[in-house]
Parts: structure tokens; sequence; C-alpha cells
């Protein structure tokens, strides 16, 4: 018997948070696009000469330019083995970069742990269905594997097949 208004909810199995995670499988590939486009929107700010620079090295390392956003931590390693702290500066670029496309605010300080903000804004994204700019000027929708239920990820909301 629950006492006043007090329920216990539970989650059924593979569910997070009240959502399946076919729906969380195409925000996830959507954030690491926008990651990666953010961080060569970093990189064309310095020049083509150092964008094609820093991606051929990190090639030469065996990072992928599809593999950036997936290996990360791995890419600022390399880049903080190789430029020491000013390695920094393109990370830091490239998490304003993608705060601006999420439509947040970076209220974060050059000090901060960018990897600490990195994953508190994917988690975010996950949680409350963020979508980035860029696609939200496209008016694309997602679709879960089972076709079942559309995912206009321009807004946050659910559509049923009604």
């Amino acid at each position: 018997m629950n006492a006043g208004y007090n329920i216990r909810i539970h989650f059924l199995d593979g569910f997070f948070r009240g959502w399946s995670p076919s729906m969380r499988a195409p925000l996830t590939m959507l954030f690491y696009e926008t990651l990666n486009a953010c961080f060569e929107s970093s990189l064309d700010g310095m020049g083509s000469t150092v964008r094609d620079v820093i991606y051929d090295y990190l090639e030469k390392k065996g990072i992928n330019r599809m593999d950036i956003a997936t290996r990360f931590d791995d890419v600022v390693q390399v880049l903080t083995d190789t430029f020491g702290g000013s390695a920094r500066i393109i990370i830091y670029k490239t998490m304003v970069e993608l705060h601006k496309e999420y439509s947040l605010c970076s209220d974060f300080t050059y000090q901060d742990s960018l990897r600490d903000r990195l994953n508190l804004l994917k988690d975010r994204v996950g949680a409350d269905h963020l979508t980035p700019r860029r696609v939200q000027k496209e008016g694309a929708v997602l679709k879960d594997p089972l076709g079942t239920l559309p995912v206009p990820i321009a807004t946050s909301r659910v559509r049923s097949g009604n």
C-alpha cells in the first residue's frame, strides 16, 4: 500500500530513463557526427595547412577522420603529446563550437576539465533528446530500427503511428 503520493516506478529491461536504446543510438551517432564537424570547424579556423597537417598526423597515429569523435580521448592525447599545452586551444574551441551547435551556453572556462564537460554534454544530449542546429535546419526525421516511432529531431517530442 502506498502512503501519500509516493509511487515506485519500475523501468523495463532495455529502457533507460523512459526511452529505448533504439532511440538513443541515432542521437549518439548524431552527437559523434556533430563532434567531428565541430573539430573540423575548429581546425578550419587555423587554416587549411594546419588542418591538413593535423589530420595527416592523426592518421599516422592510427586515428582516421571518421573515428575522431569516437576516439576523442586518443585525439586529445596525441595532440597534447605533439603540441603540448597548445593542443588545449583546439579542444577548447571544439567544445565551444559543440555547445553552440546544441544551442547551449558554454559556461566553462579554459581551465575546466574539458573531458568532463564533453561527457556532461553527451549525457545531456541523450537525456534531453537535443539535436544540433545543423540538423534542425534540415528538418530531418530519425526512425528507430523497427520503423514504428518516427522521432522528429527538430523537436523533442515523439509521435505515435496514429
